[in-house]
């Protein structure tokens, strides 16, 4: 992939983000806090990971950090839907900067940096469709939670996403 098309990849993401930000807003903090019993606990938790992984990994793992010290998001650091907003905006931006600066041969090149279990080299371009494939699948599991409460969920699909 093209860093334009991992861009928008990422844009879509972070615009996913805060659709859901903005339906779960709807529904009040409560219900956005508590243990629903999926991957992370509750939705705050599963965007909060969401965050984690892009971060982690495009911060720390693509520019040869060690993603064991990637950031590590706490739900009760969180009072608020603004400071969650606000902390996915930031994410986004830094994505965006990262890929902006990179080009086609930085994508192809491969990374060295830390993981728990020791050094590894991976290709960036996988780093970065891993964290994408990641976010997707929990875009899905909030998918999932809300239509568990007979709420539409705000989900845009890829191919309107890129017509809009």
């Amino acid at each position: 992939m093209r860093p334009s098309e991992l861009a928008e990849l990422f844009d879509y993401l972070a615009d996913s983000r805060s659709r859901f930000l903005s339906t779960f807003r709807q529904r009040g903090w409560a219900e956005f806090v508590r243990d629903r019993g999926v991957s992370w606990g509750s939705p705050l938790a599963v965007l909060l990971h969401m965050l984690d992984d892009e971060e982690g990994w495009l911060q720390y793992a693509a520019r040869g950090r060690s993603i064991v010290g990637a950031p590590d998001r706490r739900p009760d650091a969180y009072t608020s839907f603004e400071q969650v907003a606000e902390d996915s905006d930031r994410v986004a931006a830094l994505t965006r900067a990262l890929l902006a600066g990179s080009s086609e041969a930085q994508l192809e090149g491969t990374v060295e940096f830390a993981e728990s279990t020791g050094t590894t080299r991976r290709p960036m371009q996988k780093i970065l469709l891993h964290a994408a494939v990641d976010e997707l699948a929990h875009l899905g599991e909030l998918i999932g939670l809300l239509w568990q409460d007979d709420v539409k969920p705000p989900y845009l699909d890829w191919l309107d996403y890129r017509v809009a």
